[in-house]
């Protein structure tokens, strides 16, 4: 059975993957002080268009966001949704790789980062081919152990904090708003909750309460790495958090640096991550192409191993940096666009209002 809690730490542990590694370096280049304001104004953005999303779904309670647009016609549903499978896909390829990349520097360092992904991809495909049940199973295992290490590190991290590192404390301008990296940000975000019907979905409580949770791990990671470095210094890192839980030495505990913690807590995920968002464009192609659910599962093959094809070709970190910011900002765009379109048709839509009316 779909347990709502479940399905919150599901939400709350893919924000928690796409916001580790990438997100902090954003927030420094949108910002040189007051860096609060620039996670609470992406914050209200994301619950807004949460909240959009939730009310369409609303209007079909027995239906997800494929089943609505179907219902539009299937190829208004083509139009959509395999633009935003193959975006999906994307995304997966640079989390296959950043992950990699991190996970490579802490405990793998002379091990080939193509047999990093291989584990990775092994690991995540075959959790995704199980299910959306035994990934939401999953996730509380996960939840538990990964934000433990979290919190492990974070106490540990007081021993370098200077909280001078932080000030202006005030955000000088809203000047981000515009800003391409602000469009990025709301890209590493996910539509998860638009798979899952409205009848079994969070309520808004628990869905403000997930988001809640997701601000404050977004606050924590950035500025962890502020008060540790300073604004000029972790500007210059690709992975802040990572460079952040490597500073502290732990000589009278049995592992001797914080990073073994990260780098664990990574491992957790990616391999949530990554199921879902495969899970999902199984979920896509079996209902646009009305195939059976093992059919479809032969997909999660092709998509996962075009992903790893995609993550393993690209050379270096800094290509890899701009191939995972296009694909962030095409996200973006659909995670604006869908919503919005579903609340449209929700709206003005006969049968939305007839099922809204029974609900």
């Amino acid at each position: 059975m779909t347990s709502r809690l479940q399905i919150g730490l599901v939400f709350i542990i893919m924000h928690m993957g796409f916001g580790y590694l990438q997100y902090p370096s954003l927030i420094y280049k949108l910002t040189k002080s007051g860096h609060w304001g620039v996670v609470l104004s992406y914050g209200l953005l994301q619950l807004i268009l949460i909240m959009i999303c939730k009310k369409g779904l609303d209007y079909f309670p027995q239906k997800d966001m494929i089943d609505i647009f179907l219902k539009m016609g299937r190829w208004v549903a083509f139009i959509f949704l395999i633009p935003y499978a193959l975006n999906l896909t994307a995304l997966i390829a640079m989390s296959f790789r950043h992950h990699a990349e991190v996970i490579a520097l802490i405990f793998l360092i002379r091990t080939p980062i193509w047999a990093i992904m291989i584990l990775l991809l092994v690991i995540s495909t075959y959790t995704a081919i199980k299910g959306l049940g035994t990934i939401l199973r999953s996730s509380v295992f996960i939840f538990l152990i990964v934000n433990i290490m979290v919190a492990f590190v974070i106490i540990t991290s007081f021993v370098n904090f200077d909280f001078k590192n932080a000030f202006p404390i005030l955000p000088p301008s809203l000047d981000f708003v515009p800003n391409i990296n602000f469009l990025y940000l709301l890209g590493f975000s996910s539509l998860f909750l638009g798979f899952v019907p409205s009848r079994t979905n969070l309520t808004t409580g628990q869905l403000f309460g997930a988001w809640a949770y997701v601000i404050c791990f977004y606050l924590t990671v950035v500025y962890i790495p502020l008060f540790i470095f300073g604004q000029e210094t972790v500007d210059t890192f690709f992975f802040p958090a990572k460079e952040a839980a490597d500073s502290v030495d732990m000589n009278w505990f049995v592992f001797n640096q914080q990073t073994m913690f990260f780098g664990m807590s990574m491992v957790g995920f990616t391999i949530i991550l990554n199921a879902v968002l495969l899970w999902m464009i199984s979920q896509i192609i079996q209902k646009l192409f009305n195939w059976q659910k093992k059919k479809a599962s032969y997909w999660i093959y092709v998509f996962s191993l075009t992903a790893f094809l995609l993550a393993i070709s690209i050379p270096n970190l800094d290509l890899i940096e701009k191939f995972a910011l296009w694909s962030a900002g095409a996200n973006a765009l659909l995670i604006v666009i869908l919503p919005f379109t579903i609340f449209i048709y929700g709206v003005f839509a006969g049968g939305g209002r007839l099922d809204h009316e029974k609900k």
